[in-house]
């Protein structure tokens, strides 16, 4: 009987050890941790790039009237800024998948899945944002491109507010969970 106890001990020892092993060589947070990194480092060039974009994009509407051409040449130089911009935050949004993908706590996962779809609407937004600039080199007058700017910018406020609000949501996941996130 005693015989038969130690090995069943011996069993669940075994079984115990084996189990710490399979969730510590399970876990990818570091991995995780890296590619993050990697999507925050692109999100700051894409910041950068937006904040070019939008002094072009000012630059291009206080341009004098008579100055059309130069104006459009902004236009252009304004579009290549969101081009820049939009690839970075498709950058970030792939990395954040990637990590979220890996073998990690389900409130990272989450917070995860939240970034990468903040990041894609965030495109999106950079993507719309070029509109302003192509109306007024497509149009043949004011009125036309005023009318043109004043819809894209509605588009672009409304996806502003929903980029804003998934970045919102993964910021309380991160104050409500901070244990699990890396400082």
């Amino acid at each position: 009987m005693k015989k038969q106890n130690g090995s069943h001990a011996l069993l669940a020892m075994a079984v115990l050890v084996m189990v710490v092993l399979a969730c510590s060589v399970g876990d990818e947070t570091d991995q995780a941790n890296k590619l993050v990194d990697e999507g925050n480092a692109a999100v700051g060039e894409a910041k950068k790039y937006v904040g070019e974009a939008e002094v072009l994009r000012q630059k291009m509407l206080h341009t004098d009237v008579a100055q059309l051409a130069e104006a459009r040449t902004i236009a252009k130089e304004t579009i290549a800024a969101y081009d820049k911009a939009e690839q970075k935050c498709k950058e970030a949004s792939k990395k954040y998948e990637e990590a979220s993908k890996l073998k990690i706590k389900d409130k990272f996962k989450e917070y995860l899945s939240l970034k990468q779809k903040e990041f894609e609407k965030r495109a999106e937004l950079v993507e719309t944002a070029k509109g302003t600039p192509q109306a007024l080199i497509d149009s043949e007058s004011r009125a036309s491109f005023v009318s043109r700017a004043n819809a894209n910018n509605e588009k672009v406020d409304k996806l502003t507010k929903e980029a804003d609000d998934l970045g919102a949501q993964a910021e309380k996941l991160q104050k409500d969970n901070a244990d699990i996130f890396k400082k």
